[in-house]
């Protein structure tokens, strides 16, 4: 057998140089392939990096908002004790105030036996997508 060229081309040595650009075709070939594999692999590792990211500071967020809310209401049901005719009001928490939070409202209703604290972060859309608590009390007048 004389492989794929025959014996005469061989000797001119056409079919080595056929053989040599081939071969550095088909390198060419798989190493884009492999590039492209990678390109893809590591675009999923981003994309799941990011996520966690934000997952991660939704919890923050979350924690600091929840820690907020208890505070309201421990100034709040001091607030009553104190007055019991007082009804409410509303706070903004400028924007800073809290690190990895937008600025937080805080409304507080009180029907004299039961407190009602609602968070929104960010406080000035109407529609707060970040989060948004509520917490409800029993108070009671004695010290």
């Amino acid at each position: 057998m004389n492989g794929p060229c025959g014996s005469q081309r061989k000797l001119s040595g056409e079919c080595s140089e056929r053989h040599s650009l081939q071969r550095r075709g088909a390198v060419a070939v798989v190493a884009m392939v492999v590039l492209l594999v990678t390109s893809a692999l590591l675009a999923l590792q981003v994309r799941r990096v990011r996520m966690q990211w934000l997952q991660d500071r939704q919890l923050v967020v979350q924690e600091q908002l929840e820690i907020l809310a208890d505070a309201a209401l421990r100034e709040v049901q001091r607030r009553i004790r104190e007055d019991s005719h007082w009804s409410g009001g509303s706070w903004v928490v400028p924007s800073g105030a809290f690190p990895r939070c937008e600025s937080v409202s805080l409304e507080v209703r009180s029907d004299g036996s039961e407190i009602t604290v609602q968070l929104r972060s960010p406080a000035g859309l109407e529609t707060a997508a970040v989060c948004r608590l509520t917490r409800k009390v029993r108070v009671s007048h004695e010290q």
